[in-house]
């Protein structure tokens, strides 16, 4: 489904399933800021409140831990807005049109394949 880290492929080397009408968008990161990075940034405010760490325990725990826990989920999260874009035929209102004049499907909704 990726052809790099978070680009999505054309189209599918299994099914031929064309990625065109896949828009993802901003929708990973901020699914990923605010599912995780804000109960991490909760628990770092909680342990520096807690214990008083100096600044460069946080630098070595706390920097690394938001860095990993906010990008390593972005790839999931694209898959999954992917595949639930196509499950739900998602686009945007009234740019049916507008798409099959752009990919030449003549009216054809991207999802008729």
């Amino acid at each position: 489904m990726f052809v790099s880290w978070l680009k999505v492929v054309p189209r599918c080397d299994h099914c031929g399933l064309d990625y065109r009408f896949a828009a993802p968008d901003d929708g990973p990161a901020f699914f990923s800021l605010c599912i995780i990075a804000l109960p991490l940034t909760a628990f770092v405010v909680w342990l520096q409140v807690a214990f008083d760490p100096p600044a460069w325990v946080h630098l070595i725990t706390s920097v690394p831990v938001m860095a990993l826990g906010t990008l390593l989920p972005l790839r999931p999260i694209k898959g999954w807005l992917v595949a639930s874009q196509y499950v739900n035929r998602a686009q945007e209102a009234g740019t049916r049109g507008l798409w099959s004049d752009l990919h030449g499907t003549s009216g054809a909704s991207d999802f008729d394949q």
